[in-house]
């Protein structure tokens, strides 16, 4: 028996031209995107005066390039510093300019994050807008961002998405690029450096590998510039920030006790509610991608080096949340990589109810204990769809294939099998 690609979904395919398609799914995305930034975003004429935080600390910073302000904002300049230009060569003022760049670059990341699944790991049109539309409505990861939009995050995760993307695909110079970039603007991105000649010795077991040399000297290399970078701006703050240490300029240590006393007895929930139900459809993504390529799985390995990121943060960050809803575009990718292996137009209607729920409780459309009962629904519904197999016909797509040796990529095509 011959089953290919085609035969499984020829009554799925989406009308239209490629280019069309994606027009379409750009200009929804943006509606979803513009209407969370005028569902969350403070009033104007002067909306600086409600934010807080690590905002008021970048805001400040947008005023004047090298502000002295509390450690370990003081050296996290990129995106005060694209404000701060703005203002100079438009004369707009730093409110419109910030809430201008926060939408832009969140809105830059999801439709990149679209691109990732679609272009990519080869989803289907349906799972690709989904996903990216749950990533848009992800609340700690754009509507917090929309709600408070005088940070440094947004150009963090569009950064952090980019440099995952370049490390999959084997981008030496972009990667290396970003990730220098990506530390002005905040130092964790410098975390990501070592993913990079890890994943590659996995692809080719030996440390003499181009691809896995490459990685050790892009990592050498970035902090080599990080380290340089931080010395010229302490010189133009005209302080003295020290590495790791927390606000005030307290030592490593004391901001480690200070971040871990922070929060007390609410972590697990607030790791949870991070991403809720979909924390269990990521652990089983993980589990099918180690049964099929074992610790070869390139998606597995990136998605434990950045929860091991995630945890070394939260050692010395207080909001759990924040912390770890960096891993949001690995989990939602591999969360869709899970539900795009259901097809059919009946399975099809229950995958948009798993990302309808998670978007529900996202953007607080429900609250109090019903957050329980959607959660317990969601997961009645995603275990009875992987309980109950597919038909013949639609079982004749494994999906996402993962990671093939000697290609040194992840590869989607299931090729045809015969049986």
């Amino acid at each position: 028996m011959l089953v290919t690609h085609e035969t499984t979904e020829i009554t799925l395919m989406p009308r239209g031209r490629p280019g069309a398609q994606r027009l379409w799914a750009y200009l929804a995305l943006g509606t979803v995107s513009l209407i969370n930034l005028i569902s969350f975003m403070p009033k104007f004429p002067k909306p600086h005066e409600a934010a807080w935080g690590d905002a008021l600390n970048y805001y400040r910073m947008s005023e004047q390039t090298g502000a002295a302000v509390d450690n370990p904002f003081a050296l996290r300049m990129l995106s005060p510093w694209i404000i701060h230009r703005g203002n100079l060569l438009t004369g707009l003022s730093l409110d419109v300019l910030w809430v201008a760049f926060t939408f832009v670059v969140t809105l830059a990341t999801v439709i990149v994050f679209f691109e990732f699944l679609r272009s990519y790991l080869k989803l289907q049109l349906f799972t690709s807008v989904l996903a990216a539309v749950a990533l848009a409505c992800t609340f700690w990861y754009a509507p917090y961002a929309f709600s408070n939009p005088w940070l440094v995050d947004p150009l963090n995760n569009l950064l952090y998405l980019l440099a995952i993307w370049f490390i999959l695909n084997r981008k030496l110079i972009p990667f290396a690029i970003v990730i220098v970039l990506g530390a002005i603007n905040k130092e964790t991105t410098l975390l990501l450096a070592p993913l990079y000649p890890l994943i590659a010795w996995t692809r080719g077991r030996s440390f003499r590998d181009r691809d896995v040399l490459g990685g050790i000297g892009v990592f050498v290399v970035a902090a080599g510039i990080y380290v340089g970078y931080r010395i010229w701006a302490q010189n133009l703050i005209g302080g003295d920030y020290g590495f790791g240490a927390g606000q005030s300029n307290s030592g490593l240590l004391d901001n480690i006790r200070f971040a871990l006393n922070a929060g007390k007895g609410t972590g697990q929930v607030e790791l949870f509610t991070t991403f809720h139900f979909f924390w269990l459809i990521f652990g089983y993504g993980l589990y099918q991608q180690y049964r099929r390529h074992g610790l070869r799985a390139e998606l597995l390995i990136a998605s434990i080096w950045l929860f091991a990121c995630c945890l070394a943060g939260r050692l010395v960050a207080t909001d759990t949340a924040r912390v770890f809803v960096m891993m949001a575009p690995l989990l939602i990718a591999l969360v869709a990589v899970v539900l795009d292996q259901q097809r059919g137009e009946g399975r099809r209607l229950w995958v948009g109810a798993l990302f309808f729920l998670y978007i529900a409780v996202n953007l607080r459309f429900v609250g109090g204990a019903a957050v329980f009962w959607v959660d317990a629904v969601a997961l009645l519904i995603f275990a009875a769809l992987v309980s109950f197999p597919a038909t013949t016909r639609q079982a004749g797509f494994k999906g996402f294939n993962g990671f093939r040796p000697h290609q040194g990529r992840l590869d989607v095509e299931d090729d045809v099998k015969s049986s």
